[in-house]
């Protein structure tokens, strides 16, 4: 399990709860939307605006679950991919191995919350 981006202050907010997720959200200088527009392939992405905010589109038209395993997923390319790359996009890129990591961090987080809800 990546351990490390549990790490990070703004996983760590978002998963004791104890704050607002807007709140979080916005404290990290994250817009968060639901799109009921974007084609069923296209489950949600991020992009970093002019003013130097994040944006993470989720697509409305998925179910809960997948919304989540998405937003998980893209919080890890905004942790650790957009601050290594200045400049990438693509919305085809489900099988290259920066998509696959964020595809295996989403699942490791989830797993690690669902264990560790179950032990209170």
């Amino acid at each position: 399990m990546n351990v490390e981006i549990l790490n990070a202050p703004l996983l760590k907010a978002l998963l004791d709860g104890t704050i607002p997720f807007h709140e979080v959200m916005n404290a990290f200088d994250i817009r968060t939307s639901i799109a009921f527009n974007l084609p069923s392939s296209i489950y949600g992405f991020t992009y970093v605006s002019r003013k130097g905010n994040y944006h993470l589109i989720l697509n409305g038209n998925v179910n809960f679950k997948t919304q989540c395993e998405v937003f998980l997923h893209e919080i890890k390319h905004i942790l650790n991919d957009i601050p290594e790359r200045s400049y990438f996009i693509g919305l085809d890129m489900q099988h290259t191995q920066i998509e696959n990591e964020a595809d295996k961090t989403a699942e490791e987080i989830i797993e690690y919350r669902t264990i560790n809800l179950s032990k209170k």
